[in-house]
């Protein structure tokens, strides 16, 4: 019984009248057996119930009426609780079952009064001795009606064990059994055996009860009961039941326990009951053992973390399953547990199912993903199969067996699979597993690194959008609605109170949002609801949070079951999911809330019923007790009417305290939700003409001068709302009133800062944050409403920072929190209202010109509050910091002069601030907010003292740069502030500019990459949170990037490049500067080695080359010399293709610029030893320039352009020779059409030279292929020089990751005014490309001249096999990556793909791309596409790596890659020695064949051996019988080509 019964026990029985005490037990067992609501009200019933009948009982004369009142009150609780199936918490029954021991040992002691023995004696069956007989019995009849039970023979054991078989209590215990046999009210064995121990251990102090009989037959009963399975009983029955009569047999006298006696029980229990029962069960044949809590044992075992466990359980199964396969016939022919089945006739079928299992288990836990992956595809068919000779529960444990693997990848492999199936029966099979989808399969999902997001691509989890489909086919696929129903009832509460990381929490809610809807969720549900949404401890995100909540609104209304709730409960969990979702009238979450509110919450289909629900709350709240249900979400037009009620009562100045206090609560709260969700401000209190008795009334609470104040911060809280509502927005408000109001307020706050008197009272201090407070929001609202009346002066400037908070034991006793975050609050607040008149002493000075800082008595000093801010900075918490900040940032502002120390100081402690808080996620971005605001201002940055090299300015933007690398948006902000104020362009503006030219430059290229694995899946939670019309115009663009704004930094510093004036001398200046600091960034030898793709040097050169497109018009004829030398020098060195281009054009342009400067193109191309990329990149250059020049410089051009061509194309490498055949056909055409021939056909030589090139057959082709490139034949270094195409649309072409790109729509939001000489985009261009989509840049269709002539390809390529192939898209893709589409479109290659992702030697796979190329393979698979950069690939390759098309494909991908190859009608043949493989030479090879190459010494494993259509063997002669594995795909590889070359 609980620690408070006693207490009230003695107090009822010294108290109570009997005839009150039976009131009290009359109507509390009524309560608690009828009119009880839950068990909550039920347990505290019963708290006061049994107390009472204690009492009551001790109270009566006689035992007679004592067993009357027990049989009539506690033996009915007792039977309503103990039942099978009863709902009583665990609490009532603990309590039930103390009390019913007790009263059993009182009942069988009899009475104190001699004279009322009688009454006992004659009574054998009492309440004591019933209820023993009903516990025991209920033992009994279990043992002997349970079939495994049965062949232990319990009743026969028991008699075995009792000292005397006869014995008059076993005969009454044998009796009852029989008596009740097929009739017996099923009680819960647990409660039986805790009502029997505790009886044993009560009736262990009492010497008259003989209850020696009685012991007998608990422990023989006890020790028969040992072969049950059941864990709870087990432990009862060994921890605490047998123990217990042990100790009772100690403890009792040896009159009654004789010595004798008690060494038969120590020797005979311990030796010969507890041996005999275990080898009675070990004697039985092992069939009778199969039952279901015992295979529940050994299914525990197996799926335990423990291998000892797992080793036990195993060995127990194996023997169960080696003695019944070699003793099938001792199967009973009753039907056994379904964790088990066995056939005599099948008995062979059921074996090699069993051998099966264990095999698997054993590979389950394999750590080499290929040996688990090939018989994954198996369990489908286990699972679904219809003569199922193993229960599925032991298939599915195999799962539980693969999520204790040590090795992820195979772990995720046996996930993925899982998240595969699509079977409805095998998926309604596991669904049935609860304890497999909540107690392994959600558990193991639980792992935030199973859900990286790619560093390529589009921003989507690929294992959470497996486990969302896979989610969502689980929740379709129930075909019986009450399963549907139990499985998402489990499935919310194990999201909120189980599941640990918010991603798989918001995939499996997007998924079952998406399902069908069904009534699932009651009042418990939707609790966890509001759990998940309000308090799970890892939604810290705010993006997570907003998606969640979006996610929980389509659930709920799916979901929730609302014929099962109550208003509060609809309420509760609305008012959770909109809070802090900045939900509108017009958004989709809020027409969703309130059709689900119209349509199935209210019965009459009208939001009508619940407004007035919600009325009656309000009524009730504001009349009685406070609530926490306010408000939902209206109509607008029916805000007003739900309050008017409320503020009617506003007129009745009658009204207590207490009451118009309550009112205040309401309207505020639909003061604040009315302006988010209908975009306007809400005026209450229009026409009431109240408005000063309201404010009165607010005033004389917190603002009284000579009584006491409310101290209350909660109220206080309230009273600045509403005094700010009224005063700032109610429109009702007439002017003058409001003036006069804001005069008044104002003059009663200043002079309650003024009552600092000794000692402190302690009224005043705690209501001093309030005063402060309100001279802020006095200040805002005359800016508001432009009624400039207060004063601004030097004289509440002291006051205010003055005012201090003095400690008083009374504030410390009242305040919730410390003194020190008290104080803190304080001067946050100070310094928040000093912002704000700070803020008003400048809207003055805007409309009153005459106003001098400094020399005007009525206007404030700044200087005096810039000291005191700083002064407050040096020792700012993190609670108040943001504030003084933000308010020096203001000071600052002023036009007053500042000192350099002064401001030195204030940035240096500014940034230890950050520094102390950098790691806060609450305190620390609003200081960087603040600082950059406080910085980042005209008023610092055009005073040039403080804008020096290694002045304060510059150090805190090298600051925020640092920070840059952590925090994303930082930087974005600081440079918003700085194009504010350049992109003006005064001269003060262009000086600033000219002092930050390094920063500038490094400002123009920053963008850390952001890819650890937290931040990528922040930004896919952030990407499905957004609207999709953002989504689409996102797409393609570094905008898709939700959760960083990094490019915008670029954007504006590029916006004011694009916006320099090339007449402005500072502009061209600085212009100048910014190429040489970015060419000298150029220069890092950082950039000189190779670098992959992507990677930051990658980015970081794209963005460098980006900004010189829009500078180097500000070159000029004096600088061109040497921004040409300095550009083709970095060019020399440039190896990236998507970066060169940027370089070739800019080249185009100064060549275009200035024709003068051609020599120097004309003497690189004499240069004989530059490398081949330099060379190709200067061919590139003259692609356009016939077509460009003017006709003066052109024909000069022509007359030297040719002969140097001609000398590239005897080049031997390859890729040159190919540009120059198209710089040749593309300088010749332009020659022609633009009549400038300078002679050619009086040159007999060149006459013979180009009838040779336009007729013979591989230069044609050659002509054919550059024709269908977009930038060697559409590319316009003229046309196509906009902000679109250099920033996003050249990128694309070249196959740069899209979040590197920009749209020009971000350079329009920055700035939507056109510039002249690079617009947007240009409208004209878009038959050739479009920014929407840049696939169709590469699919435009091909004019009629252009289209491809298979024949006459196909005839050209009828040469022999050993000379090599035109490899024309590699080497487009290596050199300049154009599309690859197109020209597989006109490529004809053999159909045959090398898959060699198992080899891994290079020397191996550099061997194979050789004959890949030589023999025109289709395409070469390896296992990693950056071995092309490793020197000793390209040592072996002899460059056959830049036109031999490869594909990356790793290991773990084989299978996929290979599937869908068959999917397109490959024949999928493997290199490999096997029963069935046919021999080289003899088997005829299909013309569309994979190849897959096996590992050195390995070969092909085995899950993809079962893959392949065909295995193919090598016929040998030798004693080694091995090959190479490069050597035996070339034998294959030649083999192939040549039966497809005798095929033609």
């Amino acid at each position: 019984m609980d620690f408070a019964s006693a207490p009230l026990e003695a107090l009822l029985m010294q108290n109570a009248a009997t005839d009150q005490l039976e009131t009290y037990i009359d109507q509390l067992n009524h309560h608690f057996r009828e009119t009880a609501k839950s068990e909550k009200e039920r347990f505290g019933a019963l708290q006061i119930l049994l107390p009472s009948l204690k009492a009551y009982l001790m109270r009566l004369d006689t035992y007679a009426e004592r067993e009357a009142i027990l049989q009539t009150y506690l033996e009915p609780l007792i039977r309503m609780s103990f039942k099978h199936d009863s709902m009583v918490a665990t609490e009532s029954v603990s309590m039930l079952s103390d009390s019913a021991a007790f009263w059993m040992v009182r009942s069988m002691e009899g009475h104190d009064d001699e004279e009322d023995m009688d009454t006992f004696q004659k009574n054998k069956n009492n309440f004591g001795r019933a209820n023993l007989l009903l516990f025991l019995g209920q033992l009994l009849l279990a043992m002997e009606s349970e079939p495994d039970f049965v062949d232990l023979q319990p009743v026969r054991y028991i008699e075995s064990c009792l000292t005397d078989p006869r014995s008059e209590e076993w005969n009454a215990l044998h009796l009852h059994v029989n008596a009740l046999i097929g009739s017996h009210p099923t009680l819960d064995l647990e409660c039986c055996l805790d009502v029997i121990s505790r009886f044993v251990t009560e009736v262990g102090d009492k010497d008259k009860v003989d209850v020696t009989g009685w012991m007998d037959v608990v422990m023989a009963i006890a020790v028969a009961m040992l072969p049950c399975t059941d864990a709870p009983i087990q432990t009862k029955l060994m921890n605490d039941l047998i123990p217990n009569v042990f100790r009772w047999q100690h403890s009792q006298p040896l009159d009654v326990v004789p010595l004798e006696k008690r060494n038969r029980w120590a020797e005979e229990i311990a030796r010969q009951m507890l041996w005999k029962r275990i080898t009675q069960i070990f004697g039985l044949p092992a069939t009778n053992l199969l039952r279901s809590e015992t295979y529940g044992f050994i299914a525990n075992g197996l799926r335990s973390n423990e291998s000892i466990y797992r080793k036990y359980s195993a060995y127990v199964l194996k023997r169960i399953i080696d003695f019944t396969s070699k003793y099938p016939n001792m199967i009973p022919k009753r039907s056994w547990t379904r964790y088990f089945q066995w056939s005599v006739d099948d008995s062979e079928l059921y074996s090699l199912r069993w051998a099966d299992w264990f095999l698997l288990y054993e590979i389950m836990h394999e750590t080499v993903i290929h040996l688990v992956e090939p018989v994954l595809p198996r369990f489908e068919r286990l699972l679904t199969n219809d003569h199922m000779t193993v229960d599925p529960s032991w298939w599915i444990l195999l799962f539980h067996r693969g999520f204790q693997n040590d090795t992820a990848s195979v772990k995720k492999g046996i996930l993925e699979y899982i998240f595969s199936l699509e079977n409805a029966k095998a998926l309604r099979v596991l669904g049935a597993q609860n304890d497999f989808i909540f107690g392994a399969l959600l558990k193991t999902v639980d792992v935030m690194a199973l859900y990286s997001v790619p560093t390529q691509g589009t921003l989507v989890s690929p294992f959470g959008e497996k486990l969302k489909g896979f989610m969502y086919r689980l929740t379709q696929v129930f075909d019986n609605p009450d399963q549907k129903v139990n499985f998402l009832s489990q499935l919310i509460q194990y999201m909120s109170h189980v599941l640990n990381g918010y991603i798989p929490i918001l995939f499996i809610l997007e998924a079952i949002s998406e399902a069908d809807g069904i009534p699932s969720w009651a009042a418990d549900e939707l609790k966890a609801m509001r759990y998940l949404v309000d308090r799970h401890r890892n939604f810290q995100i705010p993006k997570s949070k907003l998606y969640l909540r979006k996610l929980a609104i389509r659930a709920v209304i799916k979901f929730a079951n609302t014929s099962k709730l109550s208003f509060s409960d609809v309420a509760k969990t609305v008012s959770s999911l909109i809070t802090d979702f900045p939900i509108r009238s017009t958004s989709e979450e809020y027409k969703l809330i309130q059709g689900w509110l119209e349509e199935s919450v209210a019965k009459d289909k009208s939001l009508d019923t619940l407004l007035h629900q919600l009325k009656e709350r309000a009524d009730a709240y504001i009349s009685t007790t406070a609530s926490d249900e306010e408000e939902g979400r209206p109509k607008k037009q029916r805000v007003t009417l739900l309050f008017n009620t409320f503020t009617n009562v506003l007129k009745d100045v009658s009204i207590s305290l207490v009451l118009f206090n309550r009112l205040l609560i309401l309207l505020d709260s639909i003061w604040d939700i009315y302006d988010v969700a209908f975009d306007g401000y809400l005026s209450l209190l229009m026409g009431l003409n109240i408005i000063p008795d309201v404010l009165r009334r607010i005033d004389d609470q917190y603002l009284s001068l000579e009584a006491n104040n409310v101290t209350d911060d909660n109220m206080l809280r309230l009273f600045i709302s509403m005094t700010r509502h009224i005063l700032k927005f109610d429109s009702s408000f007439e002017d003058h009133i409001r003036r006069q109001s804001i005069t008044d307020h104002y003059h009663r706050c200043v002079e309650l800062l003024k009552q600092n008197g000794l000692p402190p009272v302690a009224n005043r201090e705690m209501t001093k944050v309030a005063h402060v407070q309100l001279l802020g929001v006095l200040y805002d609202a005359c800016m508001e409403n432009q009624a400039l009346i207060l004063d601004c002066d030097d004289k509440i400037a002291n006051l205010l920072c003055a005012a201090q908070l003095r400690k008083t034991p009374e504030a410390l006793q009242v305040r919730s929190r410390t003194w020190g975050d008290t104080l803190s609050e304080f001067i946050r607040c100070k310094w928040e209202s000093i912002e704000m008149m700070i803020r008003y002493a400048s809207e003055r000075m805007n409309r009153d010109k005459s106003i001098k800082v400094g020399l005007d008595d009525s206007f404030l000093d700044p200087e005096f509050l810039f000291q005191e801010g700083i002064e407050q900075l040096e020792c700012a918490s993190e609670l108040c910091a943001t504030s003084v900040m933000s308010c020096v940032g203001e000071i600052i502002s002023m036009p007053w002069e500042k000192s350099y120390d002064m401001v030195e100081k204030a940035i240096e402690y500014s940034i230890g601030l950050i520094n102390e808080n950098l790691y806060q996620s609450k305190a620390a971005p609003p200081m960087m907010r603040a600082i950059i605001r406080m910085v980042f201002q005209p008023e610092l940055l055009s005073r040039p003292a403080l804008n020096n090299d290694g002045g304060p300015i510059k150090r805190a933007l090298q600051y925020i740069l640092e920070l840059g690398e952590l925090k994303p948006f930082i930087v974005t902000q600081c440079v918003e502030r700085l194009h504010a104020y350049w992109s003006t362009h005064t001269p003060e503006a262009d000086d600033s500019m000219l002092q930050y030219i390094p920063e500038i430059a490094k400002l123009l290229i920053f963008g850390p990459l952001r890819d650890r694995d937290d931040q990528k899946l922040e930004a896919a939670v952030a990407y499905k949170l957004e609207d999709p019309a953002i989504i689409h115009e996102a797409e393609n663009s570094a905008e898709i990037v939700f959760t960083q704004n990094d490019y915008m930094a670029r954007v504006y510093l590029n916006d004011l490049i694009l916006r320099l004036d090339k007449n402005n001398d500072k502009h061209v200046l600085f212009a100048e500067r910014i190429m040489d600091a970015l060419l000298d960034e150029m220069s890092n030898d950082k950039y000189k080695c190779y670098q992959f793709l992507s990677t930051i040097e990658h980015r970081s050169k794209l963005r460098l080359w980006c900004s010189l497109m829009l500078l180097h018009r500000f070159v000029t004829e004096n600088t061109v010399d040497h921004y040409v030398k300095r550009m083709s020098a970095v060019m020399k060195g440039e190896t990236q293709v998507s970066v060169r281009c940027y370089m070739e054009w800019i080249m185009i342009r100064l060549y275009l610029a200035f024709p003068n400067r051609l020599t120097h193109l004309y003497s690189l191309l004499d240069e004989a030893d530059t490398a081949p990329h330099h060379t190709v990149s200067i061919l590139t250059v003259i692609l356009s320039l016939g077509f460009k020049l003017d006709d003066t410089s052109a024909k000069g051009y022509f007359d030297e352009i040719f002969p140097r061509i001609i000398q590239w194309l005897t080049s031997n490498n390859f890729t040159v020779r190919l540009y120059a055949y198209c710089a040749w056909f593309r300088n010749l055409k332009a020659c022609r059409d633009r009549g400038l021939n300078p002679g050619f056909d009086k040159n007999q030589y060149m006459v013979s030279l180009i009838r040779f090139m336009e007729n013979y057959s591989e230069t044609s082709k050659f002509k054919d292929k550059f024709e269908s490139q977009f930038y060697m034949t559409e590319f316009d270094p003229i046309e196509d020089f906009n902000i679109e195409f250099i920033f996003r649309q050249l990128m694309s072409v070249f196959g740069v990751i899209d979040n590197e790109k920009i749209a020009s729509r971000a350079f329009y939001k920055v700035n939507p005014n056109l510039v002249d000489w690079c617009p947007f985009t240009n409208p004209k261009r878009k038959r050739v490309y479009t920014s929407v989509d840049p696939n169709e840049l590469l699919e435009e269709p091909l004019s009629p001249t252009k289209k491809y002539d298979a024949a006459a390809s196909n005839a050209s390529e009828e040469a022999s096999y050993q000379k090599k192939i035109m490899p024309w898209e590699m080497m487009l893709e290596t050199d300049v990556d154009l599309t690859k589409s197109l020209v597989q479109k006109k490529r004809r290659r053999n159909d045959l793909i090398v898959v060699a992702s198992l080899v891994d030697r290079l020397p191996n796979l550099a061997g194979l791309c050789r004959t890949c190329e030589i023999f025109n393979a289709a395409l070469l698979v390896v296992y990693s596409i950056k071995i092309k950069d490793d020197p000793q690939f390209t040592s072996i390759s002899v460059a056959s790596e830049r036109w031999m098309p490869m594909m990356e494909v790793g290991e773990t991908d084989i299978p996929d890659f290979l599937e869908k190859k068959k999917a397109e009608g490959y024949t999928l043949c493997g290199l490999e020695q096997t029963t069935t493989s046919a021999t080289l030479g003899e088997y005829d090879f299909p013309e569309r064949c994979v190849l897959l190459l096996g590992k050195e010494r390995q070969g092909i494993p085995a899950n993809l051996l079962q893959m392949l259509d065909q295995t193919i063997e090598i016929p040998q002669q030798g004693i080694t019988r091995s090959l190479n594995v490069h050597v035996s795909g070339a034998i294959c590889i030649y083999e192939y080509t040549k039966q497809m070359q005798w095929r033609q």
